[in-house]
């Protein structure tokens, strides 16, 4: 399953901080290494922090350390030691917390592919009643999210839509969007060979949440506007003008 989540989000900043456990760590380090996007995700996380770090925060610290200077060096006011120290600390630890609060807005505000696919992405849930064949073993190992088992299912058995669609939702899972870029695709054009719509509308949605994830923000474009032109469509109402405009930014 993807792990850009918000609780992910918290885990990254926990791990740049040295929070997490030697087991957690071991297990976030392994999460980066095999998912290119969580890894994007925290070098960006990193360089922003940096940036902020290098820049700012030396900035607001030494503007705040000559204001003290000034004053110590003030023969006017009679302000002791302890007082100036405090007033000193004080601005110190206000201008942390205003960069903090930059810092949190950069990471709220900015469109990333990771925050567009963990806000539209929920993993396909598989009805106990839809279709005839409630209990083969492609679903049964869906169902039990035994994704690898999915794929290796869907290897061995006799071409299906309903087949095909379950591997591209267990590729998606499992962190390969090209696996399920094609599994989506063979299902748009086994509908289209055969005349027919089984699980089409499903295909298109999570076919355009994989195009995010795979930076193709132009091909995922053609079909969200397909979606939200269709007011008949399953997924037309998860299309709003929001996901629309951000997938836009993403491709400029």
């Amino acid at each position: 399953m993807d792990n850009s989540t918000p609780g992910m989000d918290e885990t990254l900043v926990r791990l740049l901080d040295g929070e997490l456990s030697a087991e957690e760590r071991t297990t976030v380090e392994q999460q980066l290494a095999n998912d290119a996007l969580l890894q994007q995700q925290f070098d960006s996380l990193l360089a922003t922090r940096a940036a902020i770090r290098h820049y700012g925060l030396q900035q607001q610290v030494s503007a705040v350390h000559q204001l003290m200077m000034t004053e110590m060096n003030t023969p006017v006011k009679r302000i002791s030691p302890v007082r100036k120290m405090i007033r000193y600390t004080s601005a110190v630890a206000a201008g942390i917390l205003l960069l903090i609060g930059v810092f949190y807005a950069y990471q709220f505000f900015s469109v990333t592919p990771e925050k567009v696919f963990s806000a539209n992405y929920q993993p396909y849930e598989l009805s106990t009643v839809r279709g005839t064949n409630a209990n083969l073993p492609i679903e049964e190992a869906y169902r039990g999210k035994n994704y690898k088992e999915v794929i290796r299912l869907y290897a061995t058995a006799v071409p299906s839509i309903k087949g095909s669609f379950l591997a591209g939702a267990a590729a998606l899972e499992m962190n390969d969007p090209a696996m399920a870029k094609s599994r989506f695709m063979q299902v748009i054009e086994d509908n289209k060979a055969a005349g027919s719509r089984v699980l089409l509308d499903e295909a298109e949605y999570y076919l355009s949440l994989t195009l995010i994830r795979l930076h193709s923000y132009d091909e995922a474009l053609v079909w969200l506007e397909k979606i939200q032109g269709d007011a008949g469509h399953t997924y037309h109402n998860k299309v709003a003008d929001g996901l629309l405009n951000d997938v836009r930014k993403l491709s400029k």
